[in-house]
């Protein structure tokens, strides 16, 4: 009788964990489910917002690569259908062709995509402290590390000099004004620390420069003067816990 009991015993916890192991499994299958049907939708969506507001003959190669980038989006569409971005920015042959948002708060886009929609792929998004036409001496961005590769994960090939020599400049287009973004830094920093100064002085912004500069990854002959502007786009990175990769450049108007 007692060794019956014992199987019985033993069959019950072989059950307990076979149906443990099946909770486990239909958890992680669920969420793997609703993390790529996130990912689908924000794909679609930002996909469309491209369809609509990318200028499609500024590609045409009969023009320079830099003139066709400076006329190659239509800010007043964008504006239109967005309902809120104050930017768009674009990367060439990258994944980098995003509308730049502005919210409340530096959370409500990490979680929304640019139309609002609950969606963990988020927005690319302009600080809430910054003027939201980039006037300040230093306007900060943030866009999420996906894991597909997608937002601003590309920003991480910027930690090999032989990516920066091939993607020395972005673009940014504002209302009535388009820069290119050219990079002199790229550097891992603290995400805990609440540092950041959106309107430095002169001499402290040039002496911000020195000091990405000589803690970058890679190596740029970009200087930062008097009357310079920049741009910091900030990342996740997995260096270490709230580690974060920020890459900065001047702005050019072109």
């Amino acid at each position: 009788m007692a060794r019956h009991e014992r199987k019985s015993k033993k069959g019950a916890w072989l059950w307990i964990g076979i149906i443990a192991c099946i909770c486990v499994m239909l958890y992680a299958g669920a969420a793997i489910y609703t993390q790529t049907k996130e990912y689908a939708q924000g794909d679609q969506l930002y996909g469309s917002l491209q369809d609509a507001v990318v200028k499609q003959d500024a590609e045409t190669g009969q023009i320079s690569a830099e003139d066709a980038a400076a006329g190659r989006i239509d800010v007043a569409e964008l504006r239109r259908i967005s309902g809120g971005a104050v930017a768009w920015i674009y990367s060439e042959d990258t994944v980098i062709d995003y509308p730049v948002m502005q919210g409340a708060d530096n959370s409500y886009y990490l979680t929304h995509l640019y139309d609002g929609t609950d969606n963990k792929v988020g927005a690319i998004f302009l600080d809430y402290r910054n003027s939201a036409d980039f006037s300040d001496k230093n306007s900060v961005l943030y866009g999420h590390h996906m894991k597909s590769g997608k937002m601003f994960a590309s920003l991480k090939g910027y930690k090999d000099q032989d990516y920066y020599n091939g993607h020395p400049h972005l673009f940014l287009y504002t209302q009535g004004r388009t820069y290119r973004i050219d990079l002199f830094a790229g550097y891992v920093v603290d995400g805990t620390a609440n540092d950041i100064e959106f309107n430095p002085d002169d001499e402290a912004l040039q002496s911000f420069a020195a000091e990405a500069k000589s803690k970058s990854t890679f190596s740029s002959d970009v200087t930062v003067g008097a009357g310079d502007r920049i741009v910091t786009m900030v990342t996740c990175t997995y260096d270490f816990k709230n580690a974060r990769y920020a890459v900065v450049g001047k702005l050019s108007e072109i």
